[in-house]
């Protein structure tokens, strides 16, 4: 007879061996040896001893050693270990009479008793299934039911108690019950975390080639924020992302908790960083049950008590972290870290599929542009020569040579518009025709307008456009000098009708433009600029979080710019 807790599979379970009118075979003990715990006792008393502070484990012997069927009394230690077992034990025969159960086993209501009895009975039809259906070793099995019963989920292990040697029939069985609530609970949760992580994987083309990487992100975003409210029930939360580069913890997505102040930053190491930054060096999650008693713990959370801290993984690298709060002291445990860092693996894989999106982007269209120049210079300045040495040899002809230079001067400008193309986010298009407009523009004409970028190109066409519109222009080259020039205005009374800035700037990106901008005037509007859809500290996603309508995508039109400060000036709260 066989009696084992079903829970137990992280240790070598043991397995006691009662001797008794049927002994097992020295080979058979050696075979059990290489999967349990081997003890042979002599006693039931000496069972109970072994089984004694052991998790779980294995009963094996005669029935008719510790266990009547009969109506006759059960001995004392065999009570005593049957006790020890499952959420009950019982005894059924093959008419579905049960003929014995332990004290555990009566305290169930009538559902879980008759489902008890009905899946015995259904067990000793497969223990006597005909041989030729099946071997008898397996059909002697002990086998695995799982029922419910309301809210509550059990599993069910049945084993042959008595055969009956003329007919080759099993015609007792026991029963063990096990509440499983518990693990069915966590196993549903786990699949609802499955299902949701894989929606944040699931990439609809026709829908997403509609989207710019912004939306893309903002979709991503959204599906992560409602995951883990609905899935795990986590309220306050950031995900950070790690730059390889500089080591910085890049926050992207903030759910109820305060960013850093300007200036601030996460690194990933195991001093100094915090909670965020000692799992982002380490690779382990970190639960931190009480926030004050806890030195690596860095203000997130007002009024938080505790927090939880796993890393996001992708293969087997980790590429930032995801943090939870609360304002209630041991609000984690860990079913809770295991949740979190099975959902973290899903966001991660999702946000590396759309960084290497971006990525491609940027380089493919990086490639198509110089591929495209690099055909057509050859045939253009042939072209050009042809054109030249025409004019040159019909010098009297002066309709032909005004025609001849036209071309010439035709061909220039493709020359320079192919170059711009190429330069990709280097450039503007369409910057020079727009110039040649020379005609203010009403909601420009005396706006302060702030332009931040770092490429010195960028820079002068902006503000050559604005000025020539109308606006009063201040450039700065990189972000540190753009936020100490919004400091610096502030202080002397000027406030800037919009801020224009790149993403991608030394000292500081455009997140923290656009909060520095936002702390001094929240109804100042703030454009944010990148190319193709790059995005590394993911700015567009945190700003659009904190209120962001305008980003443009390098290389954009001169057209779109008006278009987008046409539209962000005329939407401003005065």
């Amino acid at each position: 007879m066989a009696y084992h807790d079903p829970v137990m599979t992280s240790i070598r379970p043991r397995l006691v061996v009662l001797k008794g009118a049927v002994p097992l075979e020295p080979s058979q003990i050696q075979a059990l040896k290489s999967v349990f715990d081997v003890v042979e006792v002599h006693s039931a008393q000496a069972a109970k001893k072994m089984l004694d502070g052991s998790v779980g484990g294995i009963v094996i012997c005669a029935p008719g050693d510790y266990l009547t069927v009969d109506g006759e009394p059960l001995p004392t230690a065999a009570a005593t270990i049957l006790e020890r077992i499952g959420e009950g034990v019982g005894v059924v025969d093959f008419n579905g009479t049960l003929l014995w159960t332990d004290a555990r086993f009566k305290v169930h209501d009538e559902h879980v008793r008759s489902e008890f009895i009905r899946i015995c009975r259904q067990a000793i039809e497969l223990f006597n299934k005909p041989a030729n259906e099946t071997t008898a070793a397996s059909r002697r099995q002990c086998k695995r039911f799982t029922f419910s019963s309301g809210q509550l989920y059990y599993e069910l292990i049945v084993c042959p108690a008595s055969l009956d040697q003329t007919q080759d029939r099993v015609t007792t069985v026991v029963g063990v019950l096990w509440e499983i609530t518990a693990s069915r609970l966590m196993q549903s949760k786990i699949e609802a975390i499955d299902k949701a992580g894989a929606d944040l994987l699931r990439i609809e083309a026709a829908s997403f080639d509609k989207m710019n990487m912004a939306e893309r992100l903002k979709l991503l975003e959204q599906k992560i924020i409602r995951s883990v409210h609905e899935i795990l029930h986590f309220d306050n939360f950031e995900i950070r992302l790690l730059d390889r580069e500089t080591g910085q913890l890049e926050l992207v997505i903030a759910e109820n908790i305060s960013p850093l102040k300007i200036g601030e930053v996460i690194y990933s190491g195991t001093e100094g960083n915090g909670i965020s930054g000692y799992v982002a060096a380490t690779g382990e999650s970190y639960l931190c049950p009480n926030v004050q008693d806890d030195p690596l713990y860095r203000e997130g959370l007002d009024n938080a008590a505790s927090s939880l801290t796993v890393p996001l993984m992708l293969h087997e690298r980790v590429i930032g972290t995801f943090n939870i709060e609360s304002s209630q002291p041991n609000a984690f445990d860990d079913n809770d870290r295991k949740f979190a860092e099975i959902f973290g693996r899903y966001i991660a894989a999702a946000m590396n599929i759309l960084d290497l999106l971006v990525v491609e982007r940027y380089t493919t269209n990086e490639q198509v542009a110089e591929n495209i120049v690099g055909e057509l210079s050859a045939p253009m300045n042939d072209l050009a020569a042809q054109a030249r040495a025409l004019r040159d040899a019909s010098p009297a002809e002066s309709s032909a040579r005004a025609g001849l230079d036209q071309m010439l001067e035709t061909i220039s400008k493709l020359h320079d518009r192919m170059d711009s193309c190429a330069a990709g986010p280097r450039t503007i298009l369409g910057a020079e025709a727009e110039l040649h407009r020379h005609e203010p523009d009403p909601l420009l004409v005396g706006k302060r307008i702030l332009v931040a970028d770092d490429e010195p190109a960028i820079r002068d066409t902006l503000s050559s456009i604005l000025t020539q519109k109308g606006a009063e222009v201040t450039v700065c080259k990189n972000g540190g000098e753009t936020i100490q020039m919004l400091e610096a205005s502030h202080a002397k009374g000027i406030i800037y009708d919009l801020v224009l800035s790149d993403i991608k700037m030394p000292d500081r990106n455009g997140y923290e433009v656009y909060r520095t901008t936002k702390s001094i005037n929240p109804n100042t509007p703030v454009v944010l600029m990148t190319g193709f859809g790059y995005d590394p500290h993911h700015c567009i996603v945190r700003a659009s979080q904190e209120g962001l309508q305008s980003f443009l995508f390098k290389p954009f039109k001169a057209s779109q710019l008006m278009e987008v400060m046409n539209k962000s000036l005329a939407s401003a709260k005065r």
